[in-house]
């Protein structure tokens, strides 16, 4: 994601459109960095890119986080190849029942943003 900042972030899954992601695909727990931290960066800096979650584990471990970090939509590894397909299909056109607008996601992260108190705020300060 070359073209939004995001130097070090790997997604290895997408689709691709004008030299930009369309659609990145992000897998719920890697190791280095979770899907759902990308996810909330990537929503924080931008409200036009629709993210799709996708992991092997239970859809139900990780439906919350990935609503929480702003994805559009969460699916199983398992899914044929046609589903994934309509999913991404779907997904591009409006969320998953439950799941917010790039819209509605980017301005929950920026907000919850803005009301975190740095760690660094001193006793007394």
């Amino acid at each position: 994601m070359r073209s939004a900042g995001h130097n070090g972030i790997v997604i290895t899954i997408g689709i691709v459109d004008n030299d930009r992601f369309a659609l990145p695909m992000l897998d719920m727990p890697l190791t280095d960095i979770p899907g759902p931290e990308i996810c909330r960066r990537v929503r924080a800096a931008s409200a036009d890119i629709v993210v799709l979650g996708i992991t092997s584990y239970s859809l139900d471990h990780y439906r919350q986080l990935a609503i929480d970090a702003g994805d559009q939509g969460l699916i199983a590894k398992s899914v044929t190849p046609k589903e994934l397909a309509e999913a991404m299909r779907n997904v591009l056109v409006r969320p998953f029942p439950g799941f917010p607008t790039t819209e509605q996601a980017h301005g929950s992260i920026v907000s919850a943003s803005a009301r975190r108190v740095p760690d660094t705020v001193e006793a007394g300060a």
